[in-house]
């Protein structure tokens, strides 16, 4: 496991378990297969508070950058794919 994933897996516990089950199976089954602007817009993602996390990829409020929309969408079409195996 590189140095970045370790970061980023560590980065992923927060302080609401919901999100934890989304980001951090995310990190580990597909971060290394998505496009490296993805990657380095999910490093930017991860940098939003919690609550703001949450409402977007728990509640599904509209991120209030653009940038994420599709970064969003692929965390949670990857979460339920995940969900769908298990």
């Amino acid at each position: 496991m590189t140095d970045l994933k370790k970061k980023l897996l560590w980065q992923c516990r927060r302080g609401l378990w919901e999100l934890d089950i989304i980001l951090k199976p995310f990190v580990e089954r597909s971060f290394d297969q998505v496009h490296d602007h993805d990657q380095i817009l999910f490093q930017e993602f991860l940098k939003l508070e919690d609550i703001e996390l949450f409402d977007i990829l728990v509640n599904k409020v509209n991120p209030s950058q653009a940038k994420y929309f599709d970064l969003v969408g692929l965390i949670l079409d990857k979460h339920m794919a995940g969900m769908t195996k298990e």
